[in-house]
């Protein structure tokens, strides 16, 4: 197992951050232009909050496929205030599954605990998960849009 190791590099003075990992993965880190930054990619915290949506999931499929609960299609989106430091997050997550909705429900605390980026918010931090499960030939409908939801 490689080591979570990041490199991180400004260029120009300004705000634009190039990341690069040990497994030779790279994505652009910026500020939108009215911030000082080049808007050429999501800002630090919106990619915090990204991978926090992305654990969560990854961690539900994780604990599904464990207690054998077939999962169709998981979609999730996270909120939080609009600037300044982080004052409260809100996760939604949407799953569609043929499984009994119980048995679906009861995965949520084990990803929750087994989600290692949620593990770093502060335990004074406002977090809320709420998850909506759907039957599995519902999944074709159309998809919900950040903000419509």
């Amino acid at each position: 197992m490689r080591p979570r190791e990041l490199k991180a590099t400004a260029v120009d003075g300004n705000f634009r951050l190039e990341v690069e990992d040990s497994g030779g993965h790279s994505w652009v880190l910026d500020e939108p232009v009215d911030k000082g930054g080049t808007d050429t990619g999501t800002t630090p915290v919106e990619a915090f909050l990204g991978a926090l949506v992305g654990c969560l999931i990854t961690a539900f499929q994780f604990h599904a496929r464990r207690k054998n609960v077939p999962i169709q299609k998981i979609e999730g989106w996270v909120a939080s205030n609009e600037s300044g430091y982080l004052n409260q997050i809100a996760v939604d997550l949407q799953v569609w599954s043929p499984a009994p909705e119980e048995q679906v429900r009861e995965l949520l605390p084990r990803a929750e605990r087994g989600c290692f980026v949620k593990a770093v918010l502060r335990p004074d931090l406002p977090y809320s998960v709420d998850l909506a499960v759907y039957p599995a030939e519902e999944a074709a409908g159309e998809p919900v849009t950040l903000g419509a939801h």
